[in-house]
């Protein structure tokens, strides 16, 4: 999800006005599975962004080829419903809601044997509930910065994120320590027999790991091979 925020952040930068919300859900983008639809809305301090507050919620339908769009003999994308790739859900205040029902109910009927979403108004609802909740969050951001100064916010939010790579690499430090500086390695399939290979390497003075899935299978073409 912080890919996805860095991404947005980074495509709208000097463009965003208070009141202004992002929607985005493509993988390329920073998304996970096209069901789950991210909104981000930042936080202003005067004329400057301090903070994105963001949701991430999984919508029951968004068109595609089955009702659910998780069809498990998707080879397509497209078949899987609706791709945003970054749109402003909310504009100074206002609900697009015009181009969120293209987005979602229009522009994936068009692909080949592919439906709309099929619960538009649960999309809209949840969607607004986002905005919400995004709403709800950048409110309680205010209240801290009220009571504690936005010097001693931005303060601690720097620590909560320090501290939590200084966790990882912690962890990562007594793994090392419990295996003997030993590489850890594993392999699984899937369905169809495709080798998912796995060895991590860790330097047990930095707490730091290299991933290596040299021995994987190629990609497959499709999402759940049978």
């Amino acid at each position: 999800m912080s890919t996805c925020v860095k991404k947005q952040a980074n495509i709208w930068k000097g463009k965003l006005k208070r009141g202004d919300v992002l929607v985005s859900n493509h993988p390329m983008y920073g998304g996970t599975h096209l069901p789950d639809i991210t909104v981000i809305t930042p936080a202003f301090s005067g004329d400057n962004i301090i903070f994105y507050v963001a949701s991430r919620a999984h919508h029951a339908d968004i068109g595609g080829i089955l009702p659910g769009s998780m069809p498990p003999h998707s080879r397509e994308l497209f078949q899987e419903g609706a791709a945003i790739k970054s749109e402003k859900l909310v504009s100074e205040g206002h609900f697009n809601e015009k181009r969120i029902t293209e987005l979602l109910h229009e522009e994936p009927g068009q692909w080949p044997g592919c439906s709309g979403t099929r619960c538009l108004a649960d999309n809209i609802n949840d969607l607004k509930a986002q905005v919400a909740a995004n709403q709800k969050g950048i409110n309680l951001i205010g209240a801290l910065i009220e009571e504690y100064g936005e010097d001693a916010v931005r303060f601690y939010m720097k620590n909560i994120q320090d501290n939590a790579e200084l966790s990882v690499r912690n962890l990562l430090k007594e793994v090392s320590t419990r295996f003997e500086g030993q590489d850890l390695s594993a392999v699984d399939y899937m369905d169809d027999g495709s080798p998912i290979k796995l060895k991590v390497t860790i330097d047990a003075e930095k707490g730091e790991a290299v991933f290596d899935f040299e021995g994987t299978g190629p990609e497959v073409y499709g999402r759940y091979p049978t």
